[in-house]
């Protein structure tokens, strides 16, 4: 997918979250937004990358939250938590490919090490919990409560 392309579905996930009143993610879609600007004038990331496919993948989870998030349909308690579930994986599997991306243009190199890829893992698990915390602080939660969106299987 070209960044023209991502910056249309951008538009369209700006609309789901409207209609869907979810305005937290607003927060998310700037920040992958500007980072999908840059790796895309990245010559490193053009070249070493399949970039069209790797924006496909950033953008889809945006848009997929989108929807999961705005609930355009009402489905039962167990499969609530299971499309959840999925959002958490997904999150881990984007933020950590990303980070692996970042990482390897910055250090210049195409194959990432092992104890890299620990680093990165780790770094995601601190980044995964501070998000937690953000969300219970957006919607005025007590910080370590569990609410029904934060259930995982």
């Amino acid at each position: 997918m070209s960044i023209t392309q991502t910056r249309l579905i951008s538009i369209c996930i700006v609309l789901i979250i409207a209609i869907s009143k979810q305005f937290q993610i607003l927060y998310y879609l700037p920040i992958m937004a500007i980072s999908l600007e840059y790796l895309n004038k990245n010559k490193i990331y053009l070249n070493t990358y399949n970039y069209k496919q790797l924006n496909t993948i950033f953008i889809a989870y945006v848009l997929f939250v989108a929807i999961e998030r705005g609930r355009p349909f009402a489905f039962n308690q167990a499969i609530e938590i299971i499309l959840n579930s999925i959002e958490h994986i997904l999150f881990g599997f984007v933020i950590c490919l990303k980070t692996s991306v970042y990482y390897s243009i910055i250090k210049k190199i195409k194959k990432l090490r092992n104890i890299e890829l620990l680093k990165i893992i780790i770094f995601f698990n601190i980044f995964g919990f501070l998000n937690e915390f953000f969300q219970n602080w957006y919607k005025d939660k007590y910080i370590w409560q569990l609410s029904f969106d934060s259930k995982k299987i």
